[in-house]
């Protein structure tokens, strides 16, 4: 069982020009954890995710779409009072997209479930949600579960913006739970904004950050990792991009599958596994991500999906 845990959000997706007298946008279902639970469970694993939505029409229908992906819901709640977060994004001519996000949980406390643990064999976090204070304890006792028995933790920062001190005292202290860092070229210059603008450079300030397993994703021009004393790069995949939305998702999902396929069941585990298939597990999480974005939003076309399973699965 994968277990996840972030955001419920429905974003609303449109191609607005400055000019325009009115606004246009198409609904989806959202959230970066949310969209790599969705693509896990297309392929074929088990999944459960652990999150919160408002009482209302909206959380209703995000609730229902989730379960229509073969995600296990029962560890959303529904809190009164309060509305399902929204994300408004608008998509330039090249396909990237500005974000605004509304959120109105208030001071309500993040209080998962500790049972959502229950039969974990990994366990994915991240965005700037597990960094509102409301969310902080809740997201640490499910991390204090999965060190007692010794669940392999992944974290992807997925930032929109440079982050703060507060913001790294956080990570320092949830970094010793990470087994799994993926984070973005983005990332990386948001979080070392003073470092030279070299992906190697950037890769070895985030492998201070103490992971075991580092991974760097550069956009088309494709992904690093570092693992022990190896660096590893792999080239990216040319695609017809629509948008680039959720493209970073359905990499961390190829991660997650790539590398529970080597039957990796614990940190030690991962410290003594040689790492000879990173490259191939790199290159099938770049494709994944590829197709991505040949469509808009954050699912991938169900035909390249299948040709991805064929091929990798």
């Amino acid at each position: 069982m994968i277990v996840l845990t972030g955001e419920v959000l429905v974003d609303l997706i449109g191609r607005n020009a400055d000019s325009r007298a009115s606004l246009a946008y198409t609904g989806r279902l959202g959230g970066s954890a949310l969209n790599t639970a969705s693509t896990l469970a297309r392929l074929g694993a088990p999944t459960r995710f652990v999150s919160e939505v408002g009482q209302d029409f909206l959380g209703e229908w995000a609730i229902a779409r989730i379960a229509e992906r073969k995600i296990e819901t029962r560890f959303i709640q529904q809190l009164p009072g309060v509305p399902t977060p929204l994300s408004v994004a608008e998509v330039d001519p090249e396909g990237n997209a500005r974000f605004s996000f509304y959120r109105a949980f208030g001071s309500t406390q993040f209080s998962p479930d500790s049972a959502a643990m229950a039969r974990a064999k990994w366990f994915h976090f991240g965005s700037l949600s597990a960094f509102e204070p409301r969310n902080i304890a809740g997201i640490e006792n499910l991390l204090e579960i999965a060190r007692e028995y010794d669940v392999l933790v992944s974290f992807d920062p997925n930032l929109h913006a440079r982050p703060n001190e507060t913001y790294w005292e956080q990570l320092r202290r949830y970094m010793p739970y990470v087994s799994v860092l993926k984070a973005s070229l983005s990332d990386a210059q948001l979080l070392f904004p003073h470092a030279p603008n070299d992906p190697q450079v950037l890769l070895e300030h985030l492998v201070e950050l103490g992971a075991p397993v580092t991974v760097l994703t550069l956009g088309a021009t494709g992904a690093m990792a570092a693992f022990r004393t190896r660096m590893i790069r792999v080239p990216g995949v040319k695609v017809a991009v629509a948008d680039t939305i959720g493209a970073g998702d359905a990499f961390m999902a190829g991660l997650i599958y790539g590398m529970m396929k080597q039957e990796i069941g614990s940190r030690m585990e991962l410290l003594s596994w040689d790492g000879t298939q990173l490259p191939v597990i790199l290159s099938s999480s770049n494709h994944l991500a590829a197709i991505t974005c040949t469509v808009e939003g954050a699912s991938p076309p169900e035909q390249p999906l299948h040709a991805w399973w064929e091929r990798f699965g």
